[in-house]
Parts: C-alpha cells; structure tokens; sequence
C-alpha cells in the first residue's frame, strides 16, 4: 500500500458501535511488528498479506534513501459511531521508502496495514484503454520491471447505490516481472514515470472498467441536475428497474418466468435435435433464454462505477486523478456526453473532498479511416466530437488538461502504442502538478485572424519553451510555432469553412503577420474564410508538434452546433440516424463538388508546370483535353440526359468537333 505525502493520513474502519480503539501510524519496527504478533493472535491478520511481496530472485532492485525522513509514531483514540463507523487522521508525513505500519485495535482484536510506504497516490479511471494490458515492447519492458517502491491495485464493480466498503476481494502489489505484466499498460507506465522521475513511492489505483460511459464515473446527485431529455430519461428507466429488483417478491416472479421459458426452450431444443438426428442433419445451435441480470449492478449504469469503485476510497487521500475514457461515447451517445463529461471531473473533486484536485484527461487516439473527405468527416465523427466536448469543458481550469494522444492510433480500437500516451500523461502531471520544469505540451491555439482571405492562427508556447526563447527578439517559427513531426514536410490536419459552412481541405504554412509568427490556413476554393478546425476526425491526419514531439491538441475557431447523437430510445436513434444520414449524403455530394472544382483550378497549373517553354506541348494537350471532353458526350446515358434537344446538341458538338481539328491543323 501507498500513503499519500504531505496530506492528512485517513484510516478508518468498522466496529462495534461504540467501541473505543486505539489506531496506530508508525514507522519503528518494534511497534509495527508488535501488532502484527497481536494481529495474528487474535487472528485477525490480513491473509495473503495486503502486499503481495514478489517472489525471491537473485538480482533485486533496492533504494538507498539518505538520511530519510521517519514517521513519529503517532497513536489517536477513536470511538465508533452508532453505526460502528470509526475514522482516524493522522498528521502528514513526507515520502519515504521506509516500512510504515498502519494498526487499530480495540482491546481485544487488532488488525494491522503493513509494508505500507509513504509517497504518491494517483486513482485511474476510464474504460478499455486505460484498462488494457498489452503495449508495444511490453516483453522488454516486463524483463526489467523490478521497482517494489511501486504498487498497483485493481478492481472494477458497479452499483447503483453509493457504497460504503470495497466488495472485492483486492490486494496490493510490488511491481517486478512477475505481476508487471498483468498491470494495466497505461496506468503502470504512468506510474513507473513519475516513480523513476520524482524517486518517491508511487501508488496506483486502477478502477477502470470497459466500455463505460461518461454517466457511470459521475455522481447521481450531478447527473440530477442534468435538464436534457436523454440523461433524466435514462435516469427514470433505471429508477424503475433497479425498484423492481429491490422488492424479494417481483425478483422471485421474474426467476419463476425465466426458470420456465428456460424448460421450454430447453425441450424445444430437444425436440430440434431429435428432428434433425432422425433427418440425418446437423443439430441446431442451442440457444436458452439468458438469465435475468440484476440491474442494480449494471455495465455502466449511470452513477454505478463511481458508486462501487470511488464512493468507498473517498476518505482516501489521493495526488490526483488520470482519466481514459470517451470511445464508447462515440457511437450516437456524444449529445449525453456533452452534458455528463464536465460532470466527471466535479464529481471526484467533490467526492475526495478537494476543489483543486488535478484531472488529467487521456483524449482518444486515432481510429478508423485515416484521410477522410473533410466534408465527412465533419458531419458525425464521433471520436471528433468527443475530444472537442473534453477540450471545451477543460479548458480554463488550471488544475485539469486534455492530453492529446491521436498519433498513437491505428484502426484498432485499443492500439498498443501506449508508451507515448503514458509518456504525455506523466509529462503533465510533473509540470503542473509538481512543478517541475520540463516540457509538458505542444503549442496551443489562442487566437485567429483573417487577412487577405488567408486565416492566421496563433499559439502560445509551453512554459519552459516560452522562458528559454523569450529573450530572442526575432525568433525563428520552430521557436514559437508549432512545426511538422516529419521535419521540412508539409503541414496536414487543417480544414477551412467560408459562411456557408462548407468544408475544405487546406493548406498550411509558417508565416508571419505584422511581425509575429502565425500558421497561415488557406483554400482557393475558400476566398472569404471565417472559421478553420484541425485535426477534425477520428483518426486525425494533423502533424503539428512542439518540442519534445508533442502533438498539437485538436481544435476548432468556431461554435457552429454539432448534429445530435442520440440513442436512449429508439425513436432518439432512429431520428439521429436519419439525420446524419441525410447529413452524409448531402457531403458526399460536396465532396465530389469539392474535388472536381479543385481539379479544374489544379490542372491548367499543373499544365503549365508540364510544358514550361514548350508552346507547341502545351496547345497540344489543351487540345487532347478537348478532345477528351467532347469523346466523354459519346458516352451511354448523354442520349437521355440531353433529351429533346439531343438532335441540337450533335449538330453543335459536330461542330465543335471540327473547330477542334482545325486547329489541331492550323498548329
């Protein structure tokens, strides 16, 4: 176990109501062994102990602290409320590699923490991929994974009331190479980060579950003050089913009903096989009706994880959080997630009881189709919408972020390339948590400006970049700006809109304006722009970085409404459905507008490029394209498409056609 440094140390338990006990922090040997033999005696010592200690090898990791600083051993009397509650807070203690003791006893049992550490405590929460195990070199790093002064504790649970105590069975663990691997990947890198970096003990508490939402790691007293539709009727519909499974009796009807449907269909199936057997076929696949699950410990019921996994650790006191979800909020559930993400964050502050408490948001990497139609991709990409819903809710509190991890995708949803996402992640949490000075982000966007019909766009600096060029007067764009990860390569990610809101690829570079360095946003197909977004789909294609190769967070200049993405009822998803539908169809169209508009500007330029001081070359294939356009009237379909004025038309394409050969002549 890990203690959370320069923070009050909270204990607390259970006990008789009204028992008095005595509870004990130390860090002298004899004290803490003491209770342990009265641990034992009594037989109330944890069993396996509550760190699982690896097993022996002949080459082990060892810290040498010195002069470390010591816990004075500190013993408080309690006395356990009506309810046998009991809690206990002791003074704060810096972080050390020494084994610390945690022991409370009433007079006749004593139960005792031991081989506990004081240092850094961060909870973990989310879904798959903060949950996932496997990462790239996972085998190399496993090998060398033996740092006992870094824990990890797991479970996952749900319910649909706020819990008091843990109902699984957990146990701390040392990392080595023998339990690393079962560690989920991100949270251990993450530790592993900071533990080499700040050398204190580092604790991980990992509550990840996945295929979460948003809903289930928010208060139910935050998702009440939620007015849209689809959180209050979600929040009716599992009133009234987790009501029916809190009375015995409507339980017992509805086992009574399963139980019977299940000895149905059991010797329907029977019958099947029977039938099939006797007709020399192969047998049916069996398919029983599912037993009924309770509702009350549902998936990822709204409130349930935040009831079961952070409600019973809330007295617990903690660094921070780091936050890995949103994948699931993709698919038609970003309109409730506009609603219920800003509440994930509030949420655990109030529960750990720390207004400031630090939250860092692991935004999604990319997924999908890499390079698609920005026409598309702004109609209903959801891993689009769900980073900026994340951006928008973060931005301005200085103790949260949105750690851009995109680059670390592939079309897998859960990509392996986890080492950089723990990597930015600790990067964050050493400079804005800790304060220490290293580069923790990319540039960041902060204003736009239109000049000529070309759209500047500024950014800011990281703080230690910003103070290590500051005193240049004419910096260089790579000092200020964020540049290409593939070096003097062109910048990509960038879309532009005009008035109309339509959506144009374009092009980017470093330029200044008025003297200051800005990312110059242009399209000839765009002379009026107004807004510009980038990185605007579920596998970006931006390449803008700072220093460090850290990439630039996606972002848009405009507020113009995103389509709905409902799916709480049938009509909500059938409505979004249709709409996006409609939505996709009418962009496919702009796109192809797009493409054939941008060919017509492309190819006279490209021409002339071509047959650069070749007149004779480039009348020669204006004419080929003449001529290639007059074949293309030829084609099957023209006939109907001209209609009645079809015998017109060949008489003036007849006519063009021999203008053509004129001057193909008169060359």
């Amino acid at each position: 176990m890990v203690l959370q440094q320069g923070k009050p140390i909270v204990t607390w338990g259970w006990a008789a109501p009204g028992a008095k006990l005595e509870v004990t922090l130390t860090q002298e040997h004899e004290v803490g062994e003491a209770a342990v033999r009265a641990a034992m005696k009594s037989g109330t010592r944890p069993a396996p102990p509550l760190v699982e200690k690896s097993p022996g090898r002949r080459v082990r990791v060892r810290y040498e602290e010195a002069n470390p600083p010591m816990i004075e051993t500190q013993k408080l009397e309690v006395t356990a409320d009506n309810e046998g509650r009991w809690q206990a807070v002791f003074n704060s203690a810096e972080a050390s590699f020494q084994e610390t003791w945690l022991s409370a006893t009433d007079g006749e049992g004593t139960i005792v923490l031991e081989n506990a550490l004081v240092g850094e405590i961060w909870v973990c929460a989310g879904q798959s991929n903060m949950g996932w195990q496997n990462f790239n070199r996972k085998g190399r790093e496993a090998a060398s994974a033996d740092f006992p002064g870094l824990r990890y504790i797991a479970w996952e649970d749900s319910w649909y009331k706020p819990l008091e105590d843990v109902r699984k069975k957990i146990t701390w663990q040392e990392c080595s190479p023998e339990t690393a691997p079962k560690f989920s990947a991100v949270p251990y890198l993450f530790g592993m980060y900071l533990h080499r970096y700040l050398k204190v003990p580092v604790g991980i508490v990992n509550i990840a579950r996945g295929g979460t939402l948003g809903q289930t790691w928010c208060l139910r007293e935050e998702l009440e003050k939620i007015e849209h539709v689809s959180m209050k009727s979600i929040l009716r519909e599992h009133d009234e089913e987790t009501a029916i499974w809190d009375d015995p009796r409507q339980v017992e009807r509805i086992m009574a009903d399963w139980e019977k449907e299940l000895e149905a269909s059991s010797k329907d199936y029977e019958r099947k096989v029977e039938e099939a057997e006797a007709a020399g076929k192969k047998a049916p696949r069996k398919r029983l009706p599912k037993k009924p699950a309770d509702p009350r410990a549902g998936w990822s019921p709204p409130a349930g994880l935040f009831n079961a996994t952070v409600m019973p650790i809330r007295r617990m006191r903690i660094r921070g959080v780091l936050y890995y979800q949103g994948e699931n909020n993709n698919f038609l559930r970003w309109t409730r997630y506009e609603h219920t993400f800003p509440r994930v964050p509030r949420s655990f502050r109030r529960a750990f009881g720390e207004k400031a408490l630090p939250f860092g948001c692991i935004s999604q990497p990319g997924w999908g189709t890499f390079g698609i139609d920005p026409e598309l991709a702004t109609v209903a990409e959801g891993y689009a919408i769900v980073r900026d819903i994340q951006r928008r809710a973060l931005e301005g509190d200085p103790h949260a972020a949105m750690i851009a991890t995109y680059p670390s995708g592939n079309s897998y949803i859960h990509p392996a390339e986890k080492l950089p996402v723990a990597e930015y992640a600790s990067l964050w949490a050493l400079a804005r948590v800790y304060g220490e000075k290293v580069v923790h982000r990319a540039n960041h966007f902060t204003k736009m400006e239109v000049v000529e019909g070309r759209a500047h766009l500024f950014f800011d600096s990281d703080p230690v970049v910003f103070d290590r060029w500051k005193h240049i007067e004419n910096n260089a764009a790579w000092q200020v700006l964020p540049s290409p990860r593939e070096g003097k390569a062109p910048i990509t990610g960038f879309i532009i809109a005009g008035e109309d809101r339509r959506w144009y690829p374009a092009r980017a570079r470093q330029q200044k304006l008025d003297g200051l360095w800005t990312i110059e946003v242009s399209s000839p197909l765009v002379p009026e722009p107004v807004a510009v977004r980038y990185g605007w789909a579920n596998w970006p294609t931006g390449n803008l970085v700072g220093r460090e190769r850290l990439p630039v967070p996606t972002f848009r200049t405009d507020d113009w409404p995103i389509v709905e993405g409902l799916s709480y009822s049938e009509d909500a998803k059938k409505a979004s459905n249709e709409a996006i539908a409609s939505l996709r169809e009418t962009a496919q169209q702009q796109a192809a507008d797009r493409k054939l508009r941008q060919a017509l500007l492309d190819l006279p330029q490209l021409e002339a490029e071509r047959f650069k001081g070749d007149g004779a070359g480039l009348l020669t294939s204006k004419l080929a394209r003449l001529e290639a356009i007059l074949g293309e009237f030829e084609e099957k379909g023209m006939e109907r498409i001209l209609g009645e004025q079809g015998a017109e038309w060949r008489k003036k394409l007849e006519e063009a056609r021999k203008a053509v050969a004129d001057l193909r002549d008169a060359r």
